[in-house]
């Protein structure tokens, strides 16, 4: 099977390695010059637009920044819908808006186009080791028919519901672990300036009712767990930039359905001053730096 992948990032260049790797052939896009050569070093074509990728590949996967570049894939001049035959099936694994997932399927469904949303979890370091969580939503049997493909690149794959359901859960899932690496940061930075041992008050939280994934596998504080960013000076891993982007996503999802929402819309702020403070390309842990206490002379 030819794959036709459209977005060679951080992430969409480990995922394109992973199918190449799987004895799938690829025909690469991406906007960045750079980026196209990287697919080519990998072993994949080139195509010169998202339309002629669509066109000459069996299966259509993007993985982009944003919805709007997804639309802009999907929709624009030189689109994936001008290249992709009738029943072809598309399959985008970019974090975006559920409503665009839902806006996009429908217009490809009236040239007879199929799609999936299919969000991913688990960072640069999943996507290089294809143990990438994802969430789908979308048809069954569309699922099952990117099944294979989509075993390449992930370990744990999930159908949530109809189109835009992974989406929704893939938001959630951020809102949550966004929220969650804020407040250990806080609770440790507020252990320290008390003079408690963050090793001591890791092994404490561990063995009570505040011991977290996050806790385990992304600690804020250097040197407390090997393998997370904070000890491998805060490489990303997912950057607080996406986490801002997701976590504004899920408070706009949630406005929609006249939800309200507290914590997401704080912890957003949080990412994106951490962002306005040169840590947006670090690993999203790295808001532990920016939660620095201020000097004894400073008013508060």
């Amino acid at each position: 099977m030819t794959i036709a992948f459209i977005g060679i990032g951080n992430m969409g260049r480990p995922m394109l390695a992973n199918l190449l790797k799987r004895e799938f052939s690829a025909v690469a896009y991406d906007i960045a010059p750079a980026a196209l050569e990287a697919a080519a070093a990998l072993g994949a074509a080139r195509a010169a637009s998202p339309a002629e990728a669509a066109a000459a590949g069996d299966l259509v996967i993007t993985m982009l920044p944003s919805s709007t570049n997804v639309e802009a894939a999907y929709l624009g001049p030189g689109g994936i819908i001008v290249g992709a035959a009738a029943g072809k099936l598309c399959i985008d694994m970019s974090t975006i808006d559920p409503s665009t997932s839902r806006r996009v399927a429908a217009q490809l469904n009236e040239r007879a186009i199929r799609y999936i949303d299919a969000p991913v979890s688990g960072g640069i370091g999943g996507a290089a080791a294809g143990t990438l969580a994802i969430m789908v939503g979308g048809d069954a049997a569309d699922l099952a028919e990117a099944r294979p493909a989509l075993a390449a690149i992930g370990s744990n794959i999930i159908h949530v519901g109809g189109i835009g359901a992974g989406e929704v859960a893939k938001l959630r899932n951020n809102l949550i672990s966004g929220s969650a690496l804020v407040a250990v940061a806080e609770a440790f930075r507020i252990g320290e300036a008390f003079g408690v041992d963050p090793q001591i008050l890791t092994d404490v939280i561990a063995k009570s009712s505040g011991a977290t994934w996050v806790m385990e596998h992304a600690h804020p504080v250097p040197g407390i767990v090997d393998t997370a960013a904070s000890s491998r000076q805060y490489a990303p891993g997912f950057m607080p930039d996406l986490m801002a982007k997701d976590l504004g996503l899920a408070v706009s999802a949630a406005r929609e359905k006249r939800v309200p929402v507290v914590v997401a819309s704080a912890v957003q702020q949080v990412y994106r001053m951490a962002s306005s403070h040169g840590l947006g390309r670090e690993d999203f842990s790295s808001v532990y730096k920016f939660l620095t206490p201020s000097g004894d002379d400073a008013p508060v």
